[in-house]
């Protein structure tokens, strides 16, 4: 009797042994895959170094989102194009952000370009980084391209993810930006898939030199999708900007709670 019990114990053992040690990108790369068990609406994955994120909190900034997107696409999908320009970079002259009105006296500059990366960090085993360049060819639209790189210590893994947005700039006021974008992302790494995607985002202009923001991101790959949250404060140095804040990563059915920091550039 005591044999049977521990050779079952033993067996549990090597069973949980095994599943942790696959990690959590190949479990993400399978739901990913659509050949994971599990998909997006049982999202029951989180470890202890991720589970500093709370989830009546996280559930609040999803409803928040949801409504941003409702009242940027579906309530007022493009409202009127009243002309703007920007500004040389945000704060540049007084208390502002980036969009300019035609009445103010400043040189009227009608593109920006915007080039940022994202250094993020999960517990000491899974770190990331996001690369992100912004082109505004016109105050009113622009496109974004963007490479997000996870990298997972135990067992040694990576998955890269790259996206190319189409995005509308819907609202352009003086101390705020709010748009949302559509567009496609590729999963490489083995999941080798493609889908569409959307995104919405507003940033806040409170003070010299501080500004707000928040950013959500969904892709669709097969059965499962990617999701992103990001909020983030900056502090405007000129052209330059820091930022840091809280990520939210969902990869399938595996949740990461990350803390991320970065710089921007804005030619």
């Amino acid at each position: 009797m005591k044999s049977k019990i521990l050779l079952s114990l033993l067996v549990c053992s090597f069973v949980f042994s095994v599943s942790h040690a696959q990690g959590k990108l190949n479990k993400a790369k399978n739901d990913l895959s659509g050949s994971g068990s599990s998909n997006n609406d049982s999202r029951s994955w989180n470890d202890d170094d991720d589970d500093w994120g709370d989830d009546d909190n996280i559930n609040f900034f999803e409803g928040v989102f949801f409504e941003i997107a409702y009242q940027i696409t579906i309530g007022v999908f493009i409202g009127n194009a009243e002309e703007r320009y920007f500004y040389k970079y945000p704060y540049s002259n007084g208390s502002h952000g980036e969009y300019a009105y035609p009445e103010d006296d400043v040189p009227v500059k009608n593109a920006q370009v915007i080039l940022s990366n994202t250094f993020f960090t999960s517990g000491k085993e899974f770190y990331g980084n996001d690369v992100k360049l912004n082109y505004r060819f016109v105050p009113l639209a622009g496109i974004e391209v963007n490479h997000l790189h996870f990298f997972e210590e135990n067992p040694k893994n990576e998955l890269g993810v790259s996206s190319f947005m189409f995005n509308y700039y819907r609202v352009r006021e003086q101390y705020i930006t709010a748009f949302w974008g559509v567009g496609a992302t590729y999963v490489g790494n083995g999941v080798d898939e493609a889908g569409f995607a959307y995104q919405v985002g507003v940033d806040v202009y409170l003070d010299q030199p501080i500004s707000i923001s928040a950013f959500w991101k969904q892709s669709f790959i097969n059965d499962s999708s990617i999701d992103e949250l990001k909020l983030h404060a900056r502090y405007h140095l000129k052209r330059f900007s820091v930022h840091g804040g809280y990520n939210r990563y969902n990869l399938g059915s595996v949740r990461i709670n990350a803390l991320g920091f970065g710089v921007d550039y804005r030619f």
